[in-house]
């Protein structure tokens, strides 16, 4: 009895060492899951302007403002974010090495299918999820320029402008006019 004992204490810690191997595994997986799924957030919608300045416009206060205007057009819009699958791709492959860790044999290739199909399904619905936070509403905004030229800004804050108001384009924005 004692030499069953001695011959079955070595296997019961190799396999200890096994489950807490695998264990160690399982947390390096999720953890690189959840910061892999952090790459699907939709960065936070930009606000355009259908040019850029250069360094020379950056100038406003002199006779030769190239970038002040007048609003003559004020519409709210809606801003909408797509889907790019980018989501279900990444979570279907953490899925499928998660599950892979899971079983042996063809209980390990069914619970890899189960892996991809949930982390798939996973990813999906979080990238759908930042897509709709990062939708809304924003104003458009026509600047009739000085120069003749016509500018379309789109930006989420209203900043309280009027049809009338005298603004500057600023890179993606227009700010009030300040006058000298």
């Amino acid at each position: 009895m004692q030499r069953w004992r001695q011959r079955a204490l070595p296997t019961i810690g190799k396999q200890r060492d096994k489950i807490m191997f695998k264990n160690r595994g399982i947390i390096i997986l999720l953890i690189t899951a959840v910061f892999a799924l952090g790459g699907c957030v939709a960065p936070p919608p930009r606000e355009r302007v259908v040019y850029h300045e250069s360094v020379d416009d950056q100038n406003y206060g002199g006779r030769n403002c190239h970038l002040c205007g007048t609003v003559r057009d004020i519409d709210q819009v809606e801003i909408r974010h797509g889907n790019s699958g980018g989501g279900a791709v990444l979570g279907a492959i953490i899925g499928g090495l998660i599950g892979n860790q899971f079983g042996k044999g063809s209980g390990r290739a069914a619970s890899t299918a189960v892996g991809v199909v949930g982390g798939a399904a996973v990813g999906n619905a979080v990238e759908e999820d930042n897509a709709r936070h990062a939708s809304g509403y924003a104003w458009r905004f026509r600047v009739q320029l000085d120069d003749g030229r016509w500018a379309t800004v789109t930006q989420y804050e209203n900043g309280g402008f009027r049809p009338g108001d005298r603004v500057v384009v600023r890179r993606d924005h227009i700010e009030p006019m300040m006058e000298r």
